[in-house]
């Protein structure tokens, strides 16, 4: 397939992906949580480097997104923008050099829903709410939500509901499976022994997670989505139309269901089962489960 784009060209999409790092000796790695710790991918993508390090001499970071598309952010005119690599079908060995016997695979298989994740957890972060009805894409300099076009297929939504009621985040990697991090108490009885079967290298990462990032839950995978990449919308503005005008105002306050009588004084209900801080119903429990800079 054409790409319809060229290594060097500005990206315009959103910047999100599975991480890794790059040298000018051609080493690619992928690099514990907020430590000096590698793993080397092995085989290294030669000619991807290649085009990285005429954008960047010195190499650096770049991600995978869902859709196999390799970006980089380099300065331009006092200023970072994003930009197109490659793509690359990731894929081979992240290998610890000093013990390589312990390598781990990028992609492993014959997995099932809700088994343990024996690799990296890493891949472009989304987050979804209760119910699985909305997914967003997180900005991370403007703190807003992107909706995320595409809609899930209904085993994933069923299993992301099991294993996180009140929603959360989850991570797409670029060979399209899904991640998320759960809670013990959420994994079935045989956990312990499914923990103690998963690579040394795994176990240590879920480790770091903890220690460094204080994040107390377990890799899972949940399943493949069907259709990538990930398109999303400008996120909501309140300078937006009513987007209930064409169907009246009486019609959408009709909506709204039974009124309570409010105090004159203070305009406040005698309903005391009201949202926290004027937040939304839906918004106000989804955990901050998975810190993208731990």
């Amino acid at each position: 397939m054409t790409s319809r784009h060229d290594p060097g060209d500005r990206w315009t999409e959103h910047y999100r992906g599975y991480r890794l790092r790059t040298n000018p000796d051609g080493d690619v790695w992928w690099q514990a949580y907020q430590g000096t710790d590698r793993l080397y991918l092995e085989p290294a993508p030669e000619d991807l480097v290649e085009s990285l390090l005429e954008l960047k001499r010195l190499g650096g970071r770049i991600r995978i997104t869902e859709g196999a598309d390799v970006l980089t952010r380099a300065e331009n005119d006092d200023e970072y923008e994003t930009y197109w690599i490659g793509s690359f079908d990731l894929d081979g060995e992240l290998v610890p050099p000093e013990d390589p016997e312990f390598s781990v695979p990028v992609q492993p298989d014959g997995l099932e829903p809700g088994d343990f994740w024996p690799s990296v957890y890493d891949g472009a972060k989304y987050s979804f709410g209760a119910g699985v009805e909305r997914i967003w894409w997180d900005n991370p300099q403007t703190h807003k939500r992107h909706p995320v076009q595409e809609s899930l297929s209904q085993e994933l939504v069923t299993t992301l509901s099991r294993y996180k009621p009140q929603g959360g985040s989850l991570r797409v990697t670029p060979w399209n499976d899904v991640l998320t991090l759960v809670d013990l108490d959420k994994l079935p009885s045989q956990t312990r022994e499914e923990f103690d079967s998963l690579p040394r290298v795994v176990k240590n990462l879920i480790a770091l997670r903890r220690d460094r990032g204080g994040v107390q839950k377990l890799p899972i995978y949940a399943g493949q989505v069907n259709e990538t990449p990930f398109s999303i919308d400008d996120p909501p503005s309140l300078t937006d139309p009513f987007e209930n005008e064409s169907d009246g105002v009486d019609s959408w306050l009709d909506s709204l269901g039974e009124t309570s009588q409010t105090e004159v004084d203070n305009h406040t209900v005698d309903n005391t089962d009201t949202d926290q801080e004027g937040e939304s119903s839906q918004d106000v429990d989804i955990p901050d489960d998975d810190p993208i800079d731990w």
